[in-house]
């Protein structure tokens, strides 16, 4: 019979192999949860707790059944978690799993560690105590090595999950495997003068310190590539957006000049007009004046808001939309001193613009094609806008994020929307329903301020015109 110190290391055991590894992997997720964090905190224990009796039953038979089914037992609740963290996440495979092997490594990092300082310094103390030293060594490293490795997962990694290329995470999650399985398989070893050598414990080092410096070169390498493309691409949209503002101004000094004229030539003809009068000539003045009037020059003037980066870029694709016979509608209510910057909301309202107005040429054949857009504030937090168009062909989606139909895997411009509104704390969201396509985009104009979801297809929002 265990007394009472073995006892507690034996059902505190399965509790030190999973739970601190497991909650950083589901705080880095915690916006992808199908259930609230504080509910998976509840599975996760519940779950080690029935993996703690398991063990504790099985240490009850005594020093050659623990060691018979405590690797077994160990791979068993291991792939149930595994199983729960895909249950409980919505996110690609790929994805889950370049997370689970990197925390697995550190898992195995901390057991390796503890392992050699057990057999190598407290062999006596283990063989009275067998999970003492074992579990006690567990703590201090991984309270020293937390912090680092924290750092690492919530900063590097929950940044390079943002991406939402499937290709490159078909790829990325093998970085860590194969130093995971050199750990698993060390697991299976029964001389526990192993663990007492140095060659073991330079092993372990090797393993996490390569997997995770090899995952750090590899996503860094890939955020620069990212920030080149987006750099380029808002360049793109920055050229653009000037030469539609140059456009407009070029459009408004020839409008200023006509009316200058105009107004240089009414002298003349109120002295006509006084004429007309004198010799009562009714039918004259009628014919002079509607003669006037249609040589008047146009008294209106396209604006759809007034700040003159959003109205150039939404006149811009208003104007290709209408070349293309595709019906532009708008209504904008763009708060003046908008925190987003003007290369951001240049690329954003550009690439859905965009988007919408290759899509509705593609339909061209399908009948009349129409484009709405809405920016709308909700309160003084929050912004949001909704593009709209017509989009009978299916639209192919990995999970919420469109595929593009140019490039394998998610669009470019699809990325850099996901990226502009996590910037400013949003959501976005792509939905195919009802033969069109609708995209949504909150913006938080308040750092700390409380958003909205945006809801997709929110087609029945009336227009202001």
């Amino acid at each position: 019979m265990m007394d009472t110190v073995d006892a507690l290391m034996v059902l505190l055991f399965p509790f030190l192999d999973t739970i601190p590894f497991t909650m950083p992997r589901y705080w880095i997720f915690r916006g992808r949860l199908r259930i609230p964090f504080r509910y998976v905190v509840l599975v996760q224990f519940v779950l080690t707790a029935a993996y703690s009796a398991s063990f504790y039953a099985v240490n009850l038979g005594g020093y050659e059944a623990a060691a018979r089914w405590t690797t077994i037992l160990r791979y068993v609740f291991m792939l149930a978690y595994l199983v729960c963290a895909f249950s409980l996440i919505k996110d690609t495979l790929p994805k889950l799993l370049f997370t689970w092997l990197l925390t697995l490594a550190w898992q195995f990092f901390v057991m390796g560690n503890a392992n050699f300082i057990e057999s190598r310094f407290f062999p006596d103390v283990s063989g009275r105590h067998p999970y003492l030293v074992y579990n006690v060594a567990r703590i201090v490293i991984y309270l020293i090595t937390c912090p680092f490795l924290l750092r690492f997962f919530l900063h590097t990694v929950r940044d390079a999950l943002k991406i939402e290329d499937p290709e490159i995470w078909r790829r990325f999650w093998k970085i860590p495997l194969f130093s995971t399985l050199f750990g698993i398989l060390y697991c299976t070893m029964t001389d526990v003068y192993a663990f007492a050598s140095w060659q073991f414990l330079i092993c372990r080092y090797l393993m996490l310190f390569g997997a995770c410096y090899v995952s750090h070169v590899a996503l860094r390498v890939l955020e620069i590539s990212r920030s080149r493309t987006q750099l380029e691409e808002s360049l793109r949209y920055a050229d653009r957006s000037l030469l539609a503002q140059k456009k407009q101004f070029d459009a408004l000094a020839v409008h200023m000049d006509e009316t200058r004229k105009a107004r240089h030539d009414l002298r003349q003809h109120l002295a006509v007009v006084k004429s007309y009068l004198e010799h009562d000539d009714k039918a004259g003045l009628a014919e002079y004046i509607e003669l006037y009037q249609s040589q008047l020059p146009p008294d209106t003037w396209e604006r759809y808001c007034r700040n003159d980066v959003v109205n150039a870029v939404v006149c811009y694709y208003a104007a290709s939309a209408r070349d293309g016979g595709i019906a532009f509608e708008a209504g904008i209510d763009y708060p003046d001193g908008c925190p987003v910057s003007s290369t951001d909301i240049t690329v954003l309202l550009g690439n859905l613009l965009e988007n919408a107005v290759e899509a509705c040429k593609r339909e061209a054949a399908g009948g009349p094609q129409t484009i709405k857009l809405r920016v709308k504030r909700r309160g003084s937090s929050t912004l949001l806008i909704l593009v709209d168009n017509p989009c009978v062909t299916p639209v192919m989606f990995d999970g919420d994020t469109p595929l593009s139909s140019k490039r394998e895997g998610a669009g470019i411009g699809v990325e850099s929307v996901r990226e502009i509104a996590a910037r400013y704390g949003g959501t976005v969201q792509f939905e195919q329903k009802g033969g069109a396509f609708y995209a949504s985009v909150l913006l938080k104009l308040v750092p700390d301020g409380a958003g909205e979801t945006a809801p997709a297809g929110e087609g029945a929002f009336p227009l202001k015109q």
